[in-house]
Protein backbone atom coordinates (compact mmCIF):
# COMPACT_ATOMS: atom_id res chain seq x y z
CA UNK A 1 0.00 0.00 0.00
CA UNK A 2 1.15 3.82 -0.60
CA UNK A 3 0.54 6.28 1.55
CA UNK A 4 -1.32 9.65 0.19
CA UNK A 5 1.93 11.72 -0.04
CA UNK A 6 3.91 8.26 -1.49
CA UNK A 7 0.76 7.78 -4.03
CA UNK A 8 0.72 11.75 -4.75
CA UNK A 9 4.65 11.82 -6.04
CA UNK A 10 4.47 8.87 -8.38
CA UNK A 11 1.17 10.64 -10.20
CA UNK A 12 2.16 13.63 -9.90
CA UNK A 13 -0.99 15.49 -8.48
CA UNK A 14 -1.17 17.05 -5.34
CA UNK A 15 -2.92 15.74 -1.61
CA UNK A 16 -4.92 17.79 -1.76
CA UNK A 17 -6.65 17.01 -5.24
CA UNK A 18 -6.61 13.54 -4.27
CA UNK A 19 -8.79 14.45 -1.12
CA UNK A 20 -10.92 16.50 -3.53
CA UNK A 21 -11.59 13.58 -5.57
CA UNK A 22 -12.01 11.47 -2.63
CA UNK A 23 -14.59 13.59 -2.05
CA UNK A 24 -16.19 13.42 -5.33
CA UNK A 25 -16.28 10.16 -5.72
CA UNK A 26 -13.72 9.89 -8.44
CA UNK A 27 -10.98 7.92 -7.34
CA UNK A 28 -11.04 7.16 -3.43
CA UNK A 29 -8.59 5.51 -1.73
CA UNK A 30 -8.15 1.46 -0.80
CA UNK A 31 -7.57 1.69 2.44
CA UNK A 32 -8.27 4.49 5.25
CA UNK A 33 -6.87 4.03 8.70
CA UNK A 34 -9.80 3.84 11.62
CA UNK A 35 -7.84 5.71 13.77
CA UNK A 36 -6.24 8.72 12.16
CA UNK A 37 -8.22 8.49 9.00
CA UNK A 38 -4.41 8.60 6.65
CA UNK A 39 -5.70 7.58 3.34
CA UNK A 40 -3.74 4.58 1.58
CA UNK A 41 -3.82 3.93 -2.04
CA UNK A 42 -2.81 0.45 -3.80
CA UNK A 43 -0.81 -0.17 -6.39
CA UNK A 44 -3.47 -1.12 -8.84
CA UNK A 45 -4.55 2.56 -8.50
CA UNK A 46 -1.77 4.19 -10.40
CA UNK A 47 -2.59 3.81 -13.68
CA UNK A 48 -6.20 4.82 -13.07
CA UNK A 49 -5.01 7.71 -11.21
CA UNK A 50 -2.37 8.18 -14.49
CA UNK A 51 -5.48 7.66 -16.41
CA UNK A 52 -7.49 10.28 -14.95
CA UNK A 53 -4.78 12.91 -15.50
CA UNK A 54 -4.18 12.51 -18.97
CA UNK A 55 -8.23 12.67 -19.79
CA UNK A 56 -7.46 15.59 -17.76
CA UNK A 57 -5.02 16.95 -20.01
CA UNK A 58 -7.60 16.18 -23.21
CA UNK A 59 -9.22 18.47 -21.55
CA UNK A 60 -12.34 16.23 -20.41
CA UNK A 61 -14.31 17.69 -17.12
CA UNK A 62 -14.39 15.76 -14.07
CA UNK A 63 -17.81 14.42 -14.49
CA UNK A 64 -16.83 13.37 -17.97
CA UNK A 65 -14.03 11.01 -16.40
CA UNK A 66 -16.00 10.38 -14.00
CA UNK A 67 -18.65 8.42 -15.96
CA UNK A 68 -15.94 7.18 -18.43
CA UNK A 69 -14.26 5.66 -15.33
CA UNK A 70 -18.21 3.89 -14.08
CA UNK A 71 -18.85 2.36 -17.46
CA UNK A 72 -15.88 1.03 -18.46
CA UNK A 73 -17.07 0.95 -22.23
CA UNK A 74 -14.04 1.55 -24.80
CA UNK A 75 -16.99 2.58 -27.25
CA UNK A 76 -17.79 5.78 -25.56
CA UNK A 77 -14.17 6.82 -24.43
CA UNK A 78 -13.47 6.35 -28.40
CA UNK A 79 -16.11 8.41 -29.42
CA UNK A 80 -14.79 11.08 -26.13
CA UNK A 81 -11.99 11.28 -27.47
CA UNK A 82 -12.82 12.05 -30.80
CA UNK A 83 -14.68 14.39 -29.57
CA UNK A 84 -12.35 16.54 -28.13
CA UNK A 85 -9.17 15.85 -30.97
CA UNK A 86 -12.38 17.82 -32.83
CA UNK A 87 -12.51 20.10 -30.31
CA UNK A 88 -8.32 21.14 -30.41
CA UNK A 89 -8.23 20.94 -34.34
CA UNK A 90 -11.13 24.05 -34.24
CA UNK A 91 -9.45 25.79 -31.30
CA UNK A 92 -5.91 25.08 -33.56
CA UNK A 93 -7.65 26.55 -36.82
CA UNK A 94 -8.43 29.31 -35.21
CA UNK A 95 -5.16 30.45 -33.38
CA UNK A 96 -3.36 29.72 -36.78
CA UNK A 97 -6.07 32.20 -38.04
CA UNK A 98 -5.34 34.75 -35.20
CA UNK A 99 -1.84 34.50 -35.90
CA UNK A 100 -2.07 35.26 -39.15
CA UNK A 101 -4.34 37.83 -38.47
CA UNK A 102 -1.29 39.45 -36.02
CA UNK A 103 1.09 39.26 -38.72
CA UNK A 104 -1.02 41.21 -41.08
CA UNK A 105 -1.38 43.77 -38.52
CA UNK A 106 2.13 43.82 -37.52
CA UNK A 107 3.18 44.70 -41.40
CA UNK A 108 -0.09 47.48 -41.58
CA UNK A 109 1.01 49.26 -38.55
CA UNK A 110 4.70 49.08 -40.21
CA UNK A 111 3.35 50.88 -43.28
CA UNK A 112 1.07 53.01 -41.80
CA UNK A 113 -2.26 51.53 -42.37
CA UNK A 114 -4.72 51.48 -39.57
CA UNK A 115 -5.59 47.98 -38.68
CA UNK A 116 -9.20 48.24 -38.90
CA UNK A 117 -9.15 49.21 -42.45
CA UNK A 118 -10.34 45.70 -43.60
CA UNK A 119 -13.79 46.57 -42.26
CA UNK A 120 -14.11 49.28 -45.26
CA UNK A 121 -13.72 45.60 -47.27
CA UNK A 122 -17.14 44.42 -45.74
CA UNK A 123 -19.85 44.81 -48.31
CA UNK A 124 -23.39 45.03 -47.15
CA UNK A 125 -26.17 43.84 -49.45
CA UNK A 126 -30.03 45.08 -49.08
CA UNK A 127 -31.68 41.77 -50.24
CA UNK A 128 -35.76 40.52 -49.56
CA UNK A 129 -35.81 37.48 -48.03
CA UNK A 130 -38.82 34.75 -48.03
CA UNK A 131 -40.80 33.37 -45.54
CA UNK A 132 -38.76 30.65 -43.88
CA UNK A 133 -40.79 27.39 -41.88
CA UNK A 134 -37.73 26.71 -39.59
CA UNK A 135 -37.91 23.64 -36.56
CA UNK A 136 -36.32 25.89 -33.76
CA UNK A 137 -35.30 25.40 -30.19
CA UNK A 138 -35.04 28.47 -28.37
CA UNK A 139 -32.89 27.98 -25.03
CA UNK A 140 -30.76 30.16 -22.44
CA UNK A 141 -27.17 29.12 -24.02
CA UNK A 142 -24.15 30.08 -24.49
CA UNK A 143 -22.17 30.86 -27.58
CA UNK A 144 -19.69 27.66 -27.26
CA UNK A 145 -23.37 26.06 -27.07
CA UNK A 146 -24.91 26.69 -30.60
CA UNK A 147 -23.08 23.33 -31.83
CA UNK A 148 -24.72 21.51 -29.26
CA UNK A 149 -27.88 22.40 -29.89
CA UNK A 150 -27.88 22.53 -33.63
CA UNK A 151 -26.89 19.11 -33.49
CA UNK A 152 -29.78 18.14 -31.45
CA UNK A 153 -32.14 19.86 -34.28
CA UNK A 154 -30.15 17.60 -36.74
CA UNK A 155 -30.76 14.25 -34.97
CA UNK A 156 -34.47 15.44 -34.48
CA UNK A 157 -34.72 15.75 -38.55
CA UNK A 158 -32.89 12.05 -38.83
CA UNK A 159 -35.74 10.79 -36.30
CA UNK A 160 -38.54 12.26 -37.92
CA UNK A 161 -37.35 11.81 -41.61
CA UNK A 162 -37.49 15.60 -42.81
CA UNK A 163 -36.36 17.69 -45.44
CA UNK A 164 -33.62 20.15 -44.71
CA UNK A 165 -33.61 23.15 -46.85
CA UNK A 166 -30.48 24.79 -46.13
CA UNK A 167 -28.24 25.63 -43.61
CA UNK A 168 -28.49 27.13 -40.02
CA UNK A 169 -29.66 29.33 -38.16
CA UNK A 170 -29.54 31.47 -34.98
CA UNK A 171 -31.55 34.09 -34.24
CA UNK A 172 -30.87 36.35 -30.79
CA UNK A 173 -33.75 37.42 -28.95
CA UNK A 174 -31.37 39.24 -26.10
CA UNK A 175 -31.05 43.07 -25.76
CA UNK A 176 -27.54 42.59 -25.17
CA UNK A 177 -24.42 39.97 -25.60
CA UNK A 178 -23.52 37.45 -22.59
CA UNK A 179 -20.87 35.12 -23.78
CA UNK A 180 -22.26 32.45 -21.71
CA UNK A 181 -25.85 33.36 -21.04
CA UNK A 182 -27.73 34.30 -24.56
CA UNK A 183 -31.75 34.07 -25.26
CA UNK A 184 -30.86 32.18 -28.56
CA UNK A 185 -33.15 30.35 -30.82
CA UNK A 186 -31.46 27.73 -33.10
CA UNK A 187 -33.01 26.60 -36.34
CA UNK A 188 -32.95 24.53 -39.67
CA UNK A 189 -35.27 25.24 -42.74
CA UNK A 190 -37.26 22.66 -43.29
CA UNK A 191 -39.97 21.37 -45.78
CA UNK A 192 -42.42 19.75 -43.60
CA UNK A 193 -44.83 21.88 -40.73
CA UNK A 194 -44.92 19.97 -37.30
CA UNK A 195 -45.63 20.38 -33.68
CA UNK A 196 -42.34 22.33 -33.37
CA UNK A 197 -41.81 24.42 -36.25
CA UNK A 198 -42.97 28.09 -37.06
CA UNK A 199 -42.58 30.61 -39.74
CA UNK A 200 -39.37 33.13 -40.03
CA UNK A 201 -40.90 35.74 -41.70
CA UNK A 202 -38.94 37.81 -45.12
CA UNK A 203 -38.00 41.15 -44.80
CA UNK A 204 -36.37 43.72 -46.44
CA UNK A 205 -32.97 43.02 -44.66
CA UNK A 206 -29.59 44.62 -44.43
CA UNK A 207 -26.62 41.31 -45.15
CA UNK A 208 -23.06 40.52 -45.37
CA UNK A 209 -21.41 37.84 -45.98
CA UNK A 210 -18.44 37.54 -43.10
CA UNK A 211 -15.63 35.39 -43.76
CA UNK A 212 -13.29 34.38 -40.63
CA UNK A 213 -13.99 33.38 -36.83
CA UNK A 214 -16.95 33.67 -35.37
CA UNK A 215 -14.92 35.62 -32.73
CA UNK A 216 -14.48 38.62 -35.39
CA UNK A 217 -18.30 38.67 -35.71
CA UNK A 218 -18.37 41.72 -34.29
CA UNK A 219 -16.86 43.65 -36.98
CA UNK A 220 -19.56 42.54 -39.94
CA UNK A 221 -22.31 43.78 -36.88
CA UNK A 222 -20.66 47.21 -36.56
CA UNK A 223 -20.78 47.62 -40.23
CA UNK A 224 -23.87 46.84 -40.86
CA UNK A 225 -24.69 48.79 -37.93
CA UNK A 226 -23.13 51.89 -39.37
CA UNK A 227 -24.58 51.32 -43.22
CA UNK A 228 -28.13 51.10 -41.89
CA UNK A 229 -27.73 54.41 -39.68
CA UNK A 230 -25.96 55.59 -42.96
CA UNK A 231 -28.63 54.68 -45.27
CA UNK A 232 -31.61 56.08 -43.47
CA UNK A 233 -33.05 52.56 -42.90
CA UNK A 234 -34.00 51.22 -39.04
CA UNK A 235 -33.89 47.88 -37.15
CA UNK A 236 -37.58 46.07 -37.25
CA UNK A 237 -37.17 43.03 -36.37
CA UNK A 238 -34.63 40.08 -34.64
CA UNK A 239 -31.11 39.67 -36.29
CA UNK A 240 -29.84 36.01 -37.54
CA UNK A 241 -27.31 34.39 -38.89
CA UNK A 242 -26.66 31.69 -41.70
CA UNK A 243 -23.79 29.49 -40.74
CA UNK A 244 -22.90 28.59 -44.66
CA UNK A 245 -19.48 27.12 -44.04
CA UNK A 246 -18.15 25.67 -40.36
CA UNK A 247 -14.80 25.27 -38.76
CA UNK A 248 -14.79 21.92 -40.32
CA UNK A 249 -15.30 23.04 -43.72
CA UNK A 250 -11.54 24.56 -43.94
CA UNK A 251 -12.98 28.13 -44.00
CA UNK A 252 -15.97 29.62 -41.79
CA UNK A 253 -18.35 31.88 -43.89
CA UNK A 254 -21.70 33.23 -41.95
CA UNK A 255 -24.19 35.01 -43.55
CA UNK A 256 -25.82 38.13 -40.68
CA UNK A 257 -29.27 39.44 -41.47
CA UNK A 258 -30.94 42.38 -40.12
CA UNK A 259 -34.74 43.38 -41.07
CA UNK A 260 -34.64 46.53 -41.82
CA UNK A 261 -37.13 49.78 -43.31
CA UNK A 262 -36.52 52.74 -44.59
CA UNK A 263 -37.02 55.84 -42.50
Amino acid sequence: MLSIGEFSKICKVTTRTLRHYDDIDLIKPAEINSENSYRFYSIGQIRTMLLISRLKNYSFSLDEIKTILNTHDNKLLIEKIKDKKNHIEITIKRYKYIEHEMENDLLNLKNGVDIMSFIEDINVSLIETQDINILSNRQIMGVNEYGKYIGNLFEEVSKKNLTVLGCPMSIYHDNEFNHNHNDTEVALPIKEKINNTRVLKGNLCAMVTFEGPYSNLSCAYGKITEWINLNNYRIIDLPYEKYIKGPMDGKIITEIYFPVEII
